[in-house]
């Protein structure tokens, strides 16, 4: 069997494990003021939508102001074909999931994983949310 055999079989299979759907979004332009709230907001655009898989990844501690905080880490597979090319600090929001517990959490791009002869794109995400 080729090379390019051997690949397609293991993106096929890597296709049939992504059961969760997630949105990947990116910053546009500087937060504004929001002076009903008082707070800056961002605002955000989606760049990419379809099927993933999400996998724990590791977990570790960190200080925020005066408080000590876990932050976690996944491991978010997608299609090998998915474009546009996804970036650090994009948001991936996870959209349907048999783990309800994951769906609606913002998770932040933190590295993103190449290769010519992956089965798929991986992504390294941490969830920020207290």
């Amino acid at each position: 069997m080729s090379v390019e055999g051997i690949l397609s079989a293991g993106r096929t299979a890597a296709l049939q494990l992504m059961r969760d759907t997630c949105t990947v979004e990116r910053k546009t332009g500087a937060p504004v003021f929001d002076d009903s709230t008082g707070q800056y907001v961002q605002e955000w655009a989606p760049v990419h939508s379809g099927q993933c898989r999400v996998k724990p990844r590791s977990h570790s501690e960190a200080e925020f102001g005066e408080r000590e905080v876990t932050l976690h880490s996944y491991i978010v597979v997608l299609p090998w074909d998915a474009t546009p090319e996804i970036h650090r600090e994009d948001r991936l929001t996870v959209t349907a999931s048999d783990d309800a517990w994951l769906i609606g959490r913002p998770l932040e791009v933190i590295d993103v994983g190449y290769a010519g002869t992956a089965t798929a794109r991986r992504l390294v995400v941490e969830d920020n949310s207290t």
